[in-house]
């Protein structure tokens, strides 16, 4: 029986270590930083010297599983992986555990023996989670940029004192920048129209792990999840994550989305797995202005997304989903609470009955969105007036029966044009037989009675490029 023993790794706390500050740069040099390390090359770097015989299945997107010869040198691996990744990174860092290949070899159960192996990790990762990091004594003069370690070295770019880490991220910045690139977000919010608004976009893939608890061999293994880097990179070039000005941000998680799910086939083959279902995303998008802090537009995305991830498992993963949200003043607290009470009958300032009422359908399948966004293209060529959408808007919120007269209202005010992307709208998102504009009929469980999507196509218009 061979000897064997998988080693699989996961960076510990990614998010917290790339979201440390809220400035681009800091953002940006930390998510360079992790890139390089995670690489197969920077991998390979650091275990050939330690055990030359060990076999690097795959290494990308802060994870890796490799092959060691014996117990001895998978836990020679971890260490000096450990060691490494923290001598560069500083205050991120990684986690590795062993097991056994047998009973699974290389060619025959190697999907579902890496698989266990995770589930080892996991609890590797959770037992490290309860580790209490130091704190910052009371006469330390703590991290200009992250405030959460002492500072240590001052800063090339603004003479502010910084801690070693957020120093190795600027300087990561600094070999990797574009010079066209932003360096604040309130560089990126400028460009877009409305000015001062940037769009943060979250993916992430649906049921992936069943794929590849699938995959019998090694070398299908490794042809998969390269397969899938490539196609991670070529759509959104690092992690499925981005910042974008707001203006393009939900037409540029379409194109993600879509891409991803297309040419999403070519990785299931290299895995010799069945392509008639392809992998899709659960995609989220927040809308804020440039200056709400980017710690707070990844929490909302990340509950966005887990909503996104919930139409695509209603939907048997057999499309993309994506949900997304602008942030007001009015907006910005906790999803739930804006989805359960704000876009709900609860805000109908004439409530009547006991009538559930949702004033969204978010979040929309693929093909849902790409109409939604049609919708609105298809409204500003027609030149719709904003003062009777906001007009519409307002109404949605007053009642049910205001909503529909303010419909029928605005459609006996504007031109044929106009009307037609009316009429069109409402024969995507709505329901003509057992409801009145805007309303649409909807006893899905938990049971509600109306949905309708004219707030989310009036919440989406300013941030949708006009079709030139």
């Amino acid at each position: 029986m061979s000897d064997e023993y998988l080693v699989c790794f996961d960076t510990d706390r990614i998010k917290e270590y790339v979201f440390a500050t809220d400035k681009l740069r800091e953002v940006r040099g930390a998510s360079w930083l992790l890139t390089e390390l995670n690489s197969r090359a920077e991998l390979g770097r650091v275990v050939r010297p330690v055990c030359p015989d060990c076999e690097i299945v795959f290494a990308a997107g802060g994870s890796a599983v490799l092959l060691a010869p014996s117990e001895a040198k998978a836990k020679h691996i971890i260490n000096v992986v450990q060691a490494s990744y923290g001598h560069k990174a500083l205050t991120a860092s990684i986690t590795g555990a062993p097991m056994r290949l047998a009973p699974a070899t290389k060619t025959e159960g190697f999907g579902e023996r890496v698989a266990m192996a995770w589930l080892k990790l996991r609890e590797a990762k959770d037992e490290k989670a309860r580790r209490l990091l130091p704190g910052i004594e009371s006469y330390t003069q703590p991290c200009a940029a992250c405030e959460r370690h002492p500072a240590s070295r001052v800063s090339h770019l603004d003479q502010s004192a910084i801690c070693h880490s957020c120093y190795a991220k600027r300087q990561a910045f600094d070999r990797n920048r574009d010079v066209n690139a932003p360096e604040d977000l309130n560089a990126l919010g400028a460009v877009a129209r409305p000015p001062g608004y940037i769009g943060f976009m979250y993916s992430d893939g649906n049921s992936i792990g069943e794929r590849l608890k699938q995959l019998a061999g090694a070398e299908e293994y490794g042809a998969f999840a390269d397969k899938l880097d490539q196609l991670i990179q070529k759509t959104v070039r690092d992690v499925l994550m981005l910042v974008t000005a707001g203006d393009m941000a939900l037409s540029v998680a379409l194109e993600i989305t879509a891409t991803f799910e297309r040419d999403s086939r070519e990785a299931l083959r290299a895995g010799h797995l069945p392509d008639e279902k392809p992998l899709t995303l659960g995609t989220a998008v927040v809308l804020a202005h440039a200056g709400f802090p980017m710690a707070a537009c990844h929490s909302l995305a990340g509950q966005l997304l887990k909503r996104a991830k919930q139409r695509c498992a209603e939907e048997g993963y057999r499309t993309g989903s994506l949900d997304f949200m602008v942030v007001t003043a009015a907006g910005s607290s906790d999803l739930n609470t804006l989805r359960e009470e704000v876009l709900t009958q609860e805000s109908f300032v004439f409530p009547r009955g006991d009538r559930q009422i949702r004033l969204t359908q978010r979040p929309y399948t693929l093909n849902q969105a790409r109409t939604l966004l049609e919708c609105v293209k298809a409204f500003k060529k027609a030149r719709f007036p904003r003062s009777q959408l906001q007009y519409l808007y307002e109404g949605l919120f007053h009642s049910q029966a205001d909503a529909i007269y303010r419909w029928v209202k605005v459609g006996g005010r504007i031109g044929k044009e106009q009307r037609d992307a009316l009429d069109e709208f409402y024969r995507a998102f709505g329901d003509g037989d057992q409801a009145l504009p805007p309303w649409r009929r909807d006893n899905n469980p938990p049971r509600i009675d109306h949905t309708t999507a004219l707030a989310d196509l009036i919440e989406a218009y300013q941030f949708v490029l006009p079709e030139e």
